[in-house]
């Protein structure tokens, strides 16, 4: 499961903040974490940071473009990315998917890592935005 703090920080992040679209993945990010699903949390988590960089509607329609430059981890969200693409377009054994006895924990920690990437990234963004 993810950590309290990290529930709480999903739990209260302010939907107006984005675009339609990504308030929907938002919800199912949320629904997931809720479930016990780290693996599609890990994904989700991907995909809301290419949606709120590329959705209108959201932070893409209203930050300067040199605010998504500086938004977040480069090297955190670079991770967030590789790990996405291994799950879904297994290229090769990768670990936490191959049945070892702690995959659940690797898998956790995995969509731990990723959360935070992502809720930094958009941590990043509302900061610029207040900040004109």
């Amino acid at each position: 499961m993810l950590p309290a703090h990290l529930e709480k920080q999903l739990s209260d992040l302010d939907p107006r903040e984005l675009g339609p679209h990504a308030v929907a993945l938002l919800d199912e990010l949320r629904r997931a974490a809720r479930a016990g699903m780290p693996l599609t949390v890990l994904v989700l988590a991907a995909t809301l940071v290419d949606v709120v960089a590329n959705e209108e509607a959201g932070p893409a329609g209203h930050v300067d473009g040199m605010d998504f430059a500086y938004a977040g981890n480069k090297a955190a969200l670079g991770w967030l990315r590789g790990r996405r693409n291994e799950l879904l377009h297994h290229e090769g054994p990768a670990d936490g998917l191959m049945g070892e006895p702690a995959a659940v924990d690797w898998q956790w920690r995995d969509a731990e890592r990723g959360l935070t990437a992502f809720l930094d990234y958009l941590d990043d963004l509302v900061r610029y935005d207040l900040s004109d």
